[in-house]
């Protein structure tokens, strides 16, 4: 096919300087029952904003979108409002985007009786207990994974994370750091983890959002088979997005399911022109997706100075050489990444992976991080880690 090649291979970047892409989901939880707010008071949320923000998105005439030169606010299926900020060097960017574009929320959330609540899995309620959001696209992701597996519902509407974007310069470069992000993907997890609460009982697993992707689609969420292979490459990833079942085209703003078509069928009527690769491209869920940038999908959502702490740690651990270098070294299985995976949710910090243990290993990629941050940037590394684990305040 080659199109898709061609799209990933244009979001190439040879910047001097190291950019990170940060997307945060949040839950917004009523303080006495416990459940998200529903899609009536989202809208009357979006109708409160809207000034800030001139893009604007619709879908059975509701709202279900907003954006401005800074910020992309989106919906979940669950109603998790999701914030996507501009791709930026600076992390002190982030953090003044974050603050304008939450500060009209937070005061109409605490007026109307609701809390932001930071967790990657909802802490208070099973996903039966509430609605999914009507949108066509759910719908019809819903419908098709009741069949692919046990947990899709609630990846859907239970859960809510931190995503990280990275770039690449070339083939290779993509290979080296495609590669590093999926052996670290266990590490971004624990250190992100923020799930002591699920489903309104203490939650035991360290990795669930991880256990509940896995147990969502196994077809499109598996680490790509041959990741270590010497021909590894664009064409790998492409293969792997043709192959899946697409669930769904998008097309002159209607949703068409497309059952058990595979994304190389349905793109035999559709083609591949921009809009369809992008849609293709967000229809495979791999701990580590791609786009026209690397996306790191492991965090748990947690609060502005964890986010913050990521960020730096990301931008400082994945543009620097020898660090690529050495993480490339630490597994050169998939085996490998799927042992760490079970290390981690057996004994935690306590683990031992790729031979070493989690804590050291830890401390060594964040000390390397504070070497490649500007001077300001450095102190945002103090709070990786430290979100508060104690059940979150609804």
């Amino acid at each position: 096919m080659g199109s898709i090649i061609n799209y990933i291979r244009s979001g190439e970047k040879h910047r001097q300087t190291h950019y990170v892409g940060m997307e945060i989901e949040h839950f917004i939880i009523h303080k006495e029952t416990g459940l998200p707010m529903p899609y009536a008071d989202i809208e009357r949320l979006f109708h409160q904003i809207e000034s800030n923000y001139p893009q604007k998105s619709y879908e059975k005439g509701h709202i279900v979108a907003l954006g401005n030169e800074d910020t992309l606010i989106t919906l979940e299926p669950g109603c998790q409002l999701e914030f996507s900020f501009h791709y930026t060097d600076q992390i002190e960017a982030i953090e003044k985007m974050y603050q304008r574009a939450m500060k009209p929320i937070e005061a109409f959330v605490q007026a109307n009786g609701y809390s932001i609540v930071y967790s990657g899995g909802i802490p208070t309620v099973s996903v039966d207990a509430y609605p999914r959001i009507d949108k066509d696209r759910y719908q019809y992701m819903e419908a098709y994974f009741a069949h692919s597996g046990t947990r899709g519902k609630e990846m859907m509407k239970g859960t809510a994370s931190i995503h990280a974007s990275i770039d690449f310069a070339d083939e290779l470069d993509f290979v080296r750091k495609y590669r590093m992000a999926n052996i670290l993907h266990p590490l971004f997890a624990l250190i992100s983890f923020n799930t002591p609460y699920y489903a309104g009982k203490p939650n035991t697993d360290i990795l669930l959002r991880d256990s509940i992707w896995q147990h969502t689609d196994p077809q499109r969420c598996h680490i790509i088979e041959d990741l270590f292979s010497p021909t590894f490459g664009y064409a790998s990833y492409e293969n792997y997005v043709l192959d899946d079942p697409l669930i769904l085209m998008h097309t002159q703003d209607q949703f068409i399911p497309t059952g058990n078509q595979t994304c190389k069928e349905v793109a035999q009527t559709y083609g591949f022109g921009t809009p369809e690769i992008e849609h293709y491209l967000s229809m495979v869920f791999p701990d580590i997706r791609v786009k026209k940038c690397m996306e790191i999908r492991s965090a748990d959502s947690m609060p502005l100075p964890n986010l913050l702490a990521y960020a730096a740690f990301i931008k400082g651990i994945f543009y620097d050489e020898t660090i690529i270098r050495d993480v490339n070294q630490w597994a050169h299985s998939i085996d490998e990444i799927q042992d760490a995976k079970r290390a981690i949710q057996k004994d935690g910090w306590q683990a031992y992976v790729y031979g070493r243990p989690v804590q050291s290993l830890v401390h060594a990629l964040k000390e390397s991080a504070k070497g490649n941050l500007l001077i300001q940037e450095q102190g945002y590394l103090e709070a990786l880690g430290s979100q508060n684990v104690n059940r979150p305040a609804i």
